[in-house]
């Protein structure tokens, strides 16, 4: 079959949701499908948001279609007076309308476009991938146009359900629920990522006749990550972290996400035991940097000297880092509505098969790092003293590679997409 995936990121765009388009393009021509591309125009994008290695990573045969420049809500500055004017709007619109997000244009676009690219290349089936949300706005158009195309919405997040999501406005968010529904109705089938994040939102947005919804997680490419580190081991670009005890944490900081929890517990464990350890964080220099020293301000100079911070890295170079690593590190917020919340980035730790010390609330993301690595490493945010301990048992181990785990694998991860294209 002909299959469009339709996301504003791909590669060599270097958002967590370019992966996930990289890993179902992989799979989906490993089945014999033609692949297609929607995305925004990668010429016309900041190159300081692209990725080069990520975009060496796109497979062959991959046809792309850029059909919008970069959304102006994702530039780090406005270039004039109108775009300044144009980025305030697009940023208030979903805090005062009903509308999913600030990707106006980009859903426009989807409106004007979409349904010539699916008649022009024959297209089978259209699958609406992760972020933003205002894209799903262009399926009544599509389905107008297209009446026997196959339809599939692919929610790497939530928008109404996301218990993170929820309007302060009542009136606003019951708006927001009805305009879901009214647009999703016009689909074929909504994969969502998690058994909670089906129940989610099957309690706040409730059945729709016609539109049948899945569980579709995501998948850890235990063959891409070998390609990487095979590649790099033939460009001579080892990754040599210095001697000592490596954990690893990489991406964005958030309020409710951040490393203070795991911070404390190196903190209790004795200097002369914790030497050794090295806890490097790979973040953003903006919002994650600051939350990052914060935390960090309030802890003794020892245990600061201990943490190094350094930019993000490209996705090759990352997984190589990820691989490198004696442990890697995951925080999740404290709070239950955080157990629905699985990161992207949990994925790129299962390729690089390391342990992975969870700290959050007991929830999907946690059940996923028991699987992997074995229920000893996952904690609760407020188990300072267990973390710490399991912190200084590894200090003294020999950790090794983890075994894959088969239901991860793309071919099984994404098992309810590849039978919906074989009917």
């Amino acid at each position: 079959m002909r299959v469009a995936i339709v996301s504003y990121y791909t590669p060599p765009q270097s958002a967590i949701a370019s992966h996930r388009v990289l890993r179902l393009s992989r799979v989906l021509l490993a089945a014999g499908h033609d692949v297609h591309w929607v995305t925004a125009d990668a010429a016309r994008v900041d190159v300081a948001q692209l990725d080069p290695s990520l975009g060496a990573l796109a497979p062959e045969g991959v046809h792309v279609h850029g059909i919008d420049g970069q959304a102006l809500i994702t530039k780090p500055a406005a270039a004039n007076l109108w775009e300044k004017v144009l980025r305030t709007l697009a940023w208030h619109a979903p805090r005062k309308f009903a509308w999913p997000d600030s990707f106006l244009s980009w859903s426009r676009q989807l409106k004007r476009r979409l349904p010539g690219i699916v008649r022009e290349h024959a297209i089978d089936a259209v699958v609406m991938c992760c972020s933003p949300h205002n894209q799903i706005l262009a399926l009544p158009a599509l389905r107008q146009a297209c009446e026997d195309l196959l339809i599939c919405v692919d929610y790497r997040d939530l928008l109404s359900g996301n218990p993170w999501n929820d309007q302060e406005r009542p009136r606003i968010a019951k708006r927001l629920i009805a305009l879901e529904r009214r647009v999703l109705a016009h689909a074929d089938v909504l994969f969502l990522n998690t058994e909670s994040a089906r129940e989610r939102f099957e309690s706040v947005v409730g059945p729709l006749p016609g539109l049948d919804v899945e569980v579709m997680r995501n998948a850890a490419d235990y063959e891409l990550a070998e390609q990487i580190a095979g590649e790099g081991r033939a460009d001579g670009d080892p990754v040599d972290l210095g001697p000592g005890v490596h954990f690893g944490f990489f991406g964005a900081l958030f309020p409710r996400r951040r490393l203070r929890p795991l911070l404390d517990a190196i903190a209790g464990i004795p200097r002369d035991r914790r030497r050794s350890l090295h806890l490097h964080v790979y973040c953003d220099r903006f919002d994650s940097t600051a939350l990052l020293e914060e935390d960090l301000a309030a802890l003794p100079e020892d245990v600061r000297d201990q943490v190094h911070r350094y930019d993000l890295l490209g996705y090759s170079r990352a997984m190589r880092t990820m691989q490198a690593m004696d442990v890697l590190v995951l925080v999740n917020g404290p709070e239950l509505a955080d157990a629905v919340f699985v990161p992207g980035k949990l994925y790129d730790y299962l390729m690089a098969r390391r342990p992975i010390l969870f700290v959050g609330h007991e929830g999907e993301a946690s059940a996923i790092v028991a699987r992997a690595s074995g229920e000893e490493w996952c904690f609760e945010s407020a188990a300072s003293t267990a973390i710490a301990a399991k912190i200084e048992a590894e200090l003294a181990a020999d950790t090794s590679d983890l075994s894959t785990v088969p239901d991860f694998a793309p071919s099984t991860a994404f098992a309810p997409l590849l039978a919906r294209l074989s009917k």
